[in-house]
């Protein structure tokens, strides 16, 4: 999906801007992973396109109430951005949607062989392994503030600064193979999924800050 959406943004980046005139491609890094950017003027000087395309992974670790959980976030995203240049500066307001793909892996592995799940303990071996994901709905609108020279009159190398919020809504599962046969267990990992999507619902704003250099043709 994310090539498709790619695609199609240089599509319409290809019938906006003969012969590519100013068309600039960088490479960056930020809250949504590492990514590529390809800038095409609209209205030169004063709006641009942006097409991006994010990926990476990160992984951290926290131990709590007896179980070792191991998070590891994977960036798939992609965006179609409109870069609006009211001062006909470098200063610009963006606004747009990203394709969201991005997702969150959760494994649980007990510190002593035992669980011990919102207080409730029970050994490991009857529970089996605890895995979890927080996805996102797929299409996030995007609003930000940014300086950028990365479609332009003219050759040369370009920079971009971008610092905006990226609105999607997490939906969690968490899952116990042991919760099938025992009620408690079920009541206690059906809490503890819920307190993480709750903990998730503070990002539904995602902040998302990136820097970019690269060339413009």
């Amino acid at each position: 999906m994310i090539r498709r959406f790619a695609l199609g943004g240089l599509l319409i980046a290809a019938l906006c801007v003969p012969a590519w005139a100013g068309v600039g491609l960088s490479a960056g890094a930020g809250t949504l992973g590492l990514g590529l950017t390809l800038s095409a003027p609209i209205v030169p000087g004063w709006v641009d396109a942006r097409l991006l395309v994010n990926g990476g992974r990160i992984t951290r670790h926290e131990t709590t109430d007896g179980l070792r959980y191991k998070g590891r976030a994977h960036f798939r995203n992609a965006a179609l951005l409109a870069d609006l240049y009211p001062f006909g500066g470098i200063f610009r307001v963006t606004g747009g949607v990203y394709y969201d793909d991005n997702r969150v892996d959760l494994t649980g592995t007990p510190v002593n062989g035992i669980y011990t799940v919102n207080g409730y303990t029970v050994p490991a071996a009857a529970v089996g392994p605890v895995t979890g994901r927080i996805t996102y709905a797929r299409f996030a609108p995007y609003l930000g503030l940014g300086v950028g020279n990365g479609a332009r009159p003219g050759a040369g190398f370009t920079y971009g600064v971008d610092l905006g919020v990226m609105w999607d809504r997490p939906t969690t599962t968490l899952n116990a193979p042991g919760a099938a046969y025992d009620p408690a267990l079920a009541a206690e990992i059906a809490s503890v999924r819920a307190q993480i999507e709750n903990q998730a619902n503070r990002l539904k704003a995602y902040p998302v800050i990136s820097v970019s250099l690269g060339y413009r043709f």
